[in-house]
């Protein structure tokens, strides 16, 4: 079970990154570089979310 619990937290921290990248390269992104802060935070919540929702699918099947 750790290394299934390690897998969820390894996808939920590169889908955070993999949002945050495609948010800052985007024309919005470069926009609004003085959010930059904001955006990571938001990013981060968004993984938490998605690693919660992947354990909630593993543990309730």
């Amino acid at each position: 079970m750790e290394t299934v619990n390690m897998l969820i937290n390894v996808v939920a921290i590169l889908v955070g990154l993999g949002l945050y990248m495609a948010v800052m390269n985007s024309a919005w992104g470069k926009k609004h570089q003085e959010y930059m802060y904001a955006i990571m935070l938001g990013t981060i919540l968004v993984a938490v979310l998605v690693g919660g929702f992947i354990r909630w699918l593993v543990i309730v099947r």
